[in-house]
């Protein structure tokens, strides 16, 4: 028979269970994280746009994407999106960690898509999120009048100013940013190309959700294809034997924004 004390701590311990049950707190080793995709609910487009922007003053532009469609996600839906820390893709900020590779609005908001559709439909969605940025001029005029207007979350901006818009041609935050500069004449480290890259990540998360609500729907149809110019490299530049006349090339992007043609 039980002394007491064990029936006493054994019936507090269940009180604890049920109580962390009730307010939705995962305990280790009681909970599976489920199969992708988890539950979606279509979001508020604009809505995202502006927490995004926020996210991006309060972290980086990668946790700042991420955040605005987790975060609201954890609140429309619940679990298992509880069980994502926010701050995820802390690194991702500056092409990672100031790498200037992949657009850390791009490496989040990508992120939350491949959570929410799952790994077959997340193909299409992500393609057309980074061949959709390529083509993009940003800042949006969405981002820019909610700028000006002070209609975004924060209190105190970098810039109100209308930007300049430019196309990167490019999913590299080096690029991207290089090309921005160049056409507005503002320099990397400026309050005004700080507030660029906010903007842009406001207008990436914007544009996921815009997605992901057309995949809730059934709706969604791919609307972005390579560029003549791309199809062209990759006619010749794709799996083979010759690795020296024809060396593998992987990629998406127009090739000859890097490279020169040739014959």
């Amino acid at each position: 028979m039980p002394s007491p004390r064990r029936t006493f701590l054994a019936g507090i311990g269940g009180l604890a269970l049920g109580m962390a049950a009730d307010a939705g707190i995962a305990l280790p080793g009681k909970e599976e994280t489920p199969d992708l995709p988890w539950p979606y609910e279509k979001l508020d487009v604009e809505k995202t746009r502006k927490l995004a922007h926020q996210g991006c003053y309060k972290t980086n532009c990668a946790s700042g994407a991420f955040g605005a469609i987790i975060g609201q996600l954890r609140e429309k839906v619940g679990n298992p999106w509880t069980m994502i820390p926010l701050d995820l893709y802390a690194y991702g900020g500056g092409g990672v960690n100031g790498w200037g590779t992949l657009c850390g609005a791009l490496n989040g908001a990508c992120g939350a898509i491949t959570l929410a559709a799952g790994k077959k439909a997340q193909v299409q969605l992500v393609n057309e999120l980074i061949g959709w940025y390529t083509e993009f001029s940003f800042p949006s005029i969405e981002s820019n009048t909610y700028a000006r207007e002070h209609a975004f979350l924060v209190d105190t901006y970098h810039s109100d100013l209308e930007l300049p818009r430019s196309v990167s041609g490019s999913p590299l935050c080096h690029i991207s940013v290089a090309r921005w500069c160049k056409i507005s004449g503002y320099g990397a480290g400026t309050p005004e190309w700080y507030e660029r890259c906010s903007r842009l990540c406001g207008d990436v998360a914007a544009r996921a959700v815009e997605l992901l609500n057309a995949m809730k729907d059934g709706s969604f149809t791919a609307a972005y294809t390579p560029r003549t110019e791309t199809t062209g490299c990759t006619s010749c530049h794709t799996k083979g034997t010759d690795a020296v006349k024809r060396p593998i090339a992987g990629g998406k992007q127009n090739c000859l924004d890097c490279h020169k043609p040739h014959k």
